[in-house]
């Protein structure tokens, strides 16, 4: 049975979306301005909640809205991060041109991420609390927090099948139409949240629940419109659940894949809740500092997390077809581009740091202000070394070698920057902290251009490869 009605008439995309041909540059930079896009409207998605509650609710609805959206990482991060098998299944059969490949890859995608969904429902609707108090959330602000977090469970399938679909598409090569419907939600999702908070017409208000409700609303909807897109214009892409594309060693794979990704979710919320916990001890002005730096630190990765997206589907696709070539070439063009938009960013961090903090803060947080400067002009030079990590990450991410990737983020994250920042902190105080941040950042990089440099990836790249090629030769 199909997953929704097939439209027999559907149109193959592969020639607006086959990665394997053509200028590299061209390609990366038409796949990955897109993602910036898009990752741009992921931020606005998240102001727009903070926003209204903030304006309209008070800080105590600010507070809520804040702990739980960290909440919802911590509960379902794990799970997200096992999605990205799929995307590598997707993207490595469409560039084999494996047609029963890709359909096999999507069915049991959705299999898999239902099954996930499920499991993120019960997760949010039983540990919102305990996690909440794990967090240190204050009594005034845990029933909203709560609130919030109920709402989201009930919707959380919704959320996750439409990042799902998402996915689906950009391991196809389409960076475009998940844009188009990601500005859909976001749009929606604006729109509702005052009417959901504070209620109009027979809508009644239900305060930061409705900002919970906004939400699930808007990908609700955003999920409907892209699933149904997806089977008029997915050609081999679209969802067709029967008999012989459902398979229990797909779905394995799906997870052996997804699975180290899931597990650096979970290395790397770990790390940053130990350094902030350095952090917090030295007392209000560092924390309101590092909060402000780290609303910059957002808007500076935005290329190098499009980036990676674009290199996993772009190196998915060519290991794919077997053009390990284009993948290094992919590599290299992914890693010119990052290394540009970085060093703009690091310019701006030494020359201006000032006019980058001050949206974040107010005229009185002087102090906080000096610090913030101390951080951005410590920091500068070493975003490089990071964001180019982050590239590497993708390009091992795509040729299905995820464990690499893991191994990386714990080895900077647990080996070298939080060892970097107690070391220094205890020797040189506060400045010691952003400096051992700055050794991790460096030190982050030299474990993939190791790995890289000595041809690790490309056993796992021919084994992805000989493993679709040996599928479509038995007729599988």
């Amino acid at each position: 049975m199909n997953f929704m009605n097939e439209n027999k008439n559907s149109v193959d995309p592969r020639e607006r979306s086959d990665l394997t041909v053509g200028s590299v540059p061209a390609a990366l930079l038409r796949f990955s301005l897109p993602l910036l896009l898009g990752n741009v409207l992921q931020l606005a998605y998240g102001m727009a909640d903070r926003f209204w509650a903030g304006r309209f609710l008070g800080k105590e609805a600010l507070g809520a809205v804040s702990l739980a959206s960290l909440a919802i990482f911590v509960l379902i991060g794990f799970a997200w991060g096992v999605t990205m098998g799929s995307s590598i299944l997707v993207s490595q059969a469409w560039g084999a041109k494996d047609a029963q490949g890709v359909r096999r890859a999507v069915a049991n995608s959705f299999v898999v991420g239902g099954v996930l969904a499920l499991l993120c429902t019960l997760l949010i609707s039983g540990l919102s609390r305990p996690v909440l108090s794990l967090m240190g959330t204050p009594p005034e602000v845990m029933g909203q927090a709560a609130a919030y977090l109920s709402v989201m469970g009930v919707g959380v399938a919704l959320i996750f099948g439409f990042n799902l679909v998402s996915s689906i598409f950009r391991a196809i090569g389409d960076s475009v139409t998940p844009l188009k419907f990601l500005a859909l939600a976001v749009t929606l999702n604006a729109a509702l949240d005052p009417v959901f908070m504070l209620g109009w017409g027979p809508i009644p208000g239900m305060g930061v629940a409705g900002a919970a409700a906004a939400t699930v609303f808007a990908e609700g909807i955003a999920f409907f419109w892209s699933i149904r897109y997806l089977q008029r214009q997915g050609g081999d892409a679209r969802v067709v659940i029967a008999r012989d594309t459902i398979d229990a060693g797909i779905m394995g794979r799906i997870l052996r894949l997804g699975l180290p990704t899931g597990v650096q979710q979970v290395i790397i919320s770990l790390g940053i809740t130990v350094i902030q916990w350095f952090i917090n001890a030295y007392g209000t002005d560092v924390i309101a500092a590092i909060g402000a730096q780290i609303n910059i630190d957002n808007l500076f990765f935005l290329p190098s997390m499009s980036l990676h997206l674009a290199v996993a589907a772009m190196v998915g696709q060519n290991v794919g077809a077997g053009r390990f070539a284009r993948a290094r070439r992919t590599l290299a063009w992914g890693l010119v581009f990052c290394a540009a938009s970085s060093l703009t960013f690091a310019l701006l961090s030494l020359v201006v740091p000032e006019a980058l903090l001050r949206p974040f803060l107010r005229e009185e947080d002087a102090a906080a202000l000096r610090i913030g400067v101390s951080i951005l002009r410590i920091l500068a030079l070493p975003y490089l070394c990071v964001t180019a990590m982050v590239v590497f990450n993708g390009f091992f991410n795509g040729t299905g070698d995820t464990a690499a990737a893991m191994v990386m983020s714990l080895v900077s994250l647990w080996g070298v920057r939080i060892p970097s920042v107690w070391l220094l902190q205890s020797i040189m105080g506060l400045d010691g902290v952003w400096w051992g941040i700055a050794v991790g950042y460096v030190g982050s990089v030299v474990p993939g251009f190791i790995y890289y440099s000595r041809g690790f990836w490309r056993r796992k790249a021919l084994a992805s490869y000989r493993s679709h090629h040996a599928a479509v030769d038995k007729g599988v």
